[in-house]
């Protein structure tokens, strides 16, 4: 780091996830120009990463816990979430609000939505600011970002709270997709935390269409906080490593199933 300046924005970040120029002149006590310079620095040498008004941390920062993330390279599920992310296309048509859930899926998602050249003018609705940020680049997307608080500690879950959820309420979607570390017949989707569950029932409430994406690693865990039952899926993405009980069970149900082959 250049200077300490710079490392107490660092600092700043792993505590906030994300600064406006103003915040960050009035928590460092310097001028706007200042700011400026140091996010311009400190993104040219790969810290940081900007956006309109501010400044986030690198999405593969792993200096500090509070923002550390598996790298792609080290996720032993990257093929399958790939092969899940390449089947949506066909999904999302131009014009479509989308909401899109946080999650290892869903960012990758995100990224395959983003490279379609004749996807215009849809809207995403998201409580990811990594999410947010990819589409925020393209001239073609609407992009609206959850209001809200960071989660539990230890948790992943977006942003999420009571003006997270309200936003969501007050909006809705020709599509959702949502991603889940729980998906089990009698206890249906879940997760281990409240606020993140809370922000996918809100979603999927108002949903024209529910897509589910989700690996074979989440097939037969329950966790503490109830989503939803698994009817309330129109349409399940996973791989072709899912067991084929819940397989034949969605379809049991009336869920369209999508299984992919993930490049191995």
């Amino acid at each position: 780091m250049k200077n300490k300046r710079q490392q107490m924005i660092v600092e700043l970040l792993h505590e906030h996830t994300l600064l406006k120029i103003q915040e960050l002149c009035s928590l460092l006590n310097v001028s706007p120009a200042t700011a400026r310079r140091d996010l311009t620095e400190m993104e040219d040498a790969g810290v940081i990463v900007r956006i309109p008004g501010g400044a986030m941390l690198r999405k593969d920062d792993s200096k500090r816990g509070g923002m550390a993330k598996t790298s792609q390279d080290e996720d032993a599920m990257l093929p399958y979430k790939k092969a899940i992310a390449s089947a949506v296309s066909a999904l999302v048509n131009p014009g479509d609000t989308v909401f899109i859930d946080y999650g290892s899926t869903n960012s990758i998602i995100a990224d395959h939505l983003v490279s379609l050249p004749d996807l215009d003018d849809i809207t995403i609705v998201t409580n990811s600011i990594d999410i947010a940020y990819k589409f925020m680049m393209q001239e073609r997307a609407n992009v609206y970002v959850c209001g809200g608080a960071r989660p539990e500690r230890n948790s992943k879950a977006g942003i999420v709270g009571p003006l997270a959820e309200q936003m969501i309420s007050q909006l809705r979607a020709n599509i959702c997709f949502i991603g889940t570390p729980g998906i089990d017949i009698k206890s249906g989707i879940t997760d281990p935390y409240l606020s993140a569950a809370n922000i996918k029932a809100q979603m999927i409430e108002n949903s024209q269409k529910v897509v589910l994406v989700a690996d074979h690693s989440k097939f037969g865990k329950a966790h503490t906080a109830y989503v939803c039952s698994l009817d309330k899926i129109h349409h399940l993405i996973t791989d072709d490593a899912a067991p084929i009980d819940y397989i034949t069970h969605f379809k049991n149900i009336g869920t369209t199933v999508t299984v992919v082959k993930p490049n191995l």
